[in-house]
């Protein structure tokens, strides 16, 4: 009598796979030689499993647990450790396994994990406009004239401090203000005030900007930001400031990928490579994980987007593409 997959779900995760695939090999629905390769790529799955999330029977793997494991994987990708076609082999093993052992019910495939991730990343083409100070002020000077100093001093904090337009609108600014003057540093929180990230003063303009926006918020009292509020915000001023701004040759990416480039610059000693520079691996990718922490606990190759791609992914997507 042939065993049930079902029977390996409180087993050894390792050896849970291993009966599993041997499972499916007497019942001829995989070769042996594949299943040989499935079987060293699910122990090192299994190692991972465990050592990372603790994860040491077949019952507690899930979607998320995969997702997490594809993401450390695109990691050591994006990193050069890892080809990028072995990610996809890699995290076919695990659908492969759990397809079995669930005869047919986990599906999806290993694209759909880059796919969540969001891996490959859109990578910047052009040098963001807001580089230009000059520019940008010019701009500011017309949308505190045009529409509001709110909304000057909004787009401000997102062009010198990196930040989102949704946190400049629920940031603190008088509290930012004092903890940059008593630490050199500042946090950013999210909208519910649940996670926070640090982000040090790098710049004088920073102390700046956050003086200008801790006064202003001073005068307009002691209100705080809403969600309701942002959406009404959002809908009466966005629309307007996105096309002053496109008039100037800029807009709200632009100016957080001017940012990034900037602390691209002073963390690494290099221009970004959308300016055409070139930082040694090691410092491009420390440069890389610092800017990916400020701009929002983004993952590491989301950067690609704010100061360019890094040459060894350019050129090992350009050879698998030929």
């Amino acid at each position: 009598m042939k065993q049930s997959f079902h029977s390996h779900f409180d087993r050894d995760l390792t050896k849970a796979g291993s009966a599993i695939l041997g499972e499916a090999v007497r019942r001829g629905l995989l070769s042996q030689h594949k299943a040989m390769i499935h079987d060293q790529q699910w122990a090192q799955f299994s190692v991972y499993a465990w050592e990372s999330h603790e994860v040491d029977i077949l019952e507690l793997v899930n979607k998320k647990l995969l997702r997490k494991y594809g993401e450390e994987l695109y990691i050591q990708a994006y990193q050069g450790n890892l080809p990028l076609q072995s990610v996809s082999v890699l995290l076919e093993t695990v659908y492969a396994v759990m397809g079995f052992a669930t005869d047919g019910r986990w599906k999806g495939a290993a694209a759909n994990v880059g796919s969540c991730l969001g891996f490959p990343s859109h990578a910047r083409i052009t040098v963001p406009r807001s580089l230009d100070r000059t520019q940008f002020e010019v701009a500011m000077v017309d949308i505190q004239a045009l529409y509001s100093e709110q909304l000057a001093i909004l787009i401000s904090l997102v062009r010198y401090l990196g930040m989102s337009l949704l946190e400049a609108f629920f940031f603190d600014a008088e509290d930012a203000h004092r903890d940059a003057k008593e630490e050199n540093i500042f946090y950013v929180f999210s909208k519910d005030k649940h996670e926070h990230r640090i982000v040090n003063i790098s710049a004088p303009e920073q102390i700046v900007i956050l003086e200008k926006a801790a006064a202003f918020q001073k005068l307009q009292g002691s209100s705080h930001a809403t969600p309701a509020g942002w959406r009404t915000w959002k809908l009466k001023n966005l629309p307007a400031a996105q096309e002053l701004l496109l008039s100037h040759g800029l807009n709200i990416d632009d100016c957080r990928a001017a940012y990034a480039c900037e602390l691209y610059r002073r963390l690494s000693g290099h221009h970004a490579p959308i300016l055409r520079g070139k930082a040694p691996n090691d410092e491009d990718l420390e440069a890389r994980k610092h800017v990916a922490y400020e701009l929002g606990n983004m993952r590491i190759w989301e950067t690609d987007a704010y100061v360019g791609a890094r040459a060894d992914l350019r050129k090992e997507a350009a050879g698998t593409s030929r």
